[in-house]
């Protein structure tokens, strides 16, 4: 077991996994940030907390993983994935003791910490050197960000009716089945740019042997082990859902259910926001998770609601959400079904 003694080692073991230092640089002014921050450019929870930093202006060591164990993304050799590396798992596992969690090991289709137990092997991981503390999930690090910055904006209202109004929607967002949408092969109406079916055909067998090789080489830490071969279950259990036509059409139908639950929100509200007069973290992550939905193929699950059509049109808009997600430099692939947004 590691103590809080270790942060500094766990830290730097992480720090020095990474093949390319030009992936690591400071967003903002200070030389030396409070926060640092792993994620990835295609990484949806990566891109809700890059959009709450932009927003409330907190400077960060930024550190972009390649996620996708390929060749031609970063690097012309086939590399592991940088967030199955041993260093940045034992860093998440320090940070994952506080959820409680069981290691997340089945696949319904979403990415929730709440209802699918935790991954040791995922982006993003703040840490937080005032604190000499690491965050791992993305709801919880929004959370952590808002209160440890007053920045220009408060994300997460103070008032507790207001703040319960938007987590519940800040709730429905995680609980999305976006990872279902993004790996899964819809039999009727696959509608996924051809770059991501591409990348998709065989990502869970490549992730799956990544880990098995990690699993080898690291045979005299059975907390490590015991870490890898739950990815491996729940890489199995995403590759199933992946591939079975009846789970990929009720993911669909899921997904079309939240945008119809969204319409009714919005036919609620008081103001141009999900609740209300001011804009907050709900609405952010409604942007992101609306984009994403947009640049999948599926603008369509809102095409007859003007409500949503215009309200993504705003949330789109949001400086921290062009920047961070629709107009982030990379990896995010072109998708045929954004040209609209502009």
């Amino acid at each position: 077991m590691t103590n809080a003694a270790d942060f500094d080692d766990l830290v730097a073991a992480a720090r020095a996994e990474l093949d390319d230092p030009a992936r690591t640089y400071i967003v903002g002014k200070e030389t030396s940030p409070r926060f640092e921050l792993f994620h990835a450019g295609l990484s949806m929870c990566s891109q809700k907390v890059r959009a709450v930093l932009a927003e409330k202006a907190i400077p960060y060591t930024s550190h972009e993983l390649v996620i996708v164990a390929s060749k031609g993304i970063w690097a012309e050799d086939f590399k592991p994935a940088e967030n199955y590396r041993p260093g940045y798992v034992r860093l998440r596992m320090f940070g994952g003791r506080q959820l409680g969690k069981q290691y997340a090991q089945a696949h319904t289709g979403n990415s929730s910490v709440d209802t699918e137990g935790f991954d040791p092997c995922v982006v993003p991981l703040l840490v937080d050197h005032e604190e000499r503390s690491v965050v791992v999930d993305s709801k919880l690090i929004c959370d952590h960000l808002d209160n440890a910055v007053a920045g220009p904006i408060k994300l997460i209202p103070d008032d507790p009716t207001v703040r319960a109004a938007v987590m519940a929607q800040v709730d429905i967002v995680d609980r999305s089945p976006h990872p279902g949408l993004l790996y899964g092969f819809h039999p009727d109406d696959d509608r996924r740019p051809d770059f991501i079916k591409g990348v998709m055909s065989d990502v869970h067998d490549v992730k799956c042997s990544s880990i098995q090789r990690f699993i080898e080489d690291n045979a005299d830490d059975e907390d490590l082990a015991a870490a890898y071969r739950a990815k491996i279950a729940k890489e199995r259990a995403g590759k199933a859902l992946a591939f079975d036509p009846d789970r990929q059409r009720m993911v669909r139908a899921q997904a079309q259910g939240i945008i119809d639950g969204l319409d009714v929100q919005l036919g609620d509200t008081t103001g141009p926001w999900i609740c209300g007069t001011d804009y907050t973290l709900a609405d952010m992550l409604w942007g992101i998770s609306l984009y994403r939905f947009h640049w999948l193929g599926l603008a369509t699950m809102w095409s007859s609601k003007q409500r949503v059509s215009e309200y993504a049109g705003r949330v789109y808009k949001r400086p921290s959400v062009w920047e961070q997600v629709i107009n982030f430099p990379s990896p995010m692939p072109p998708s045929p079904h954004t040209a609209d947004v502009h």
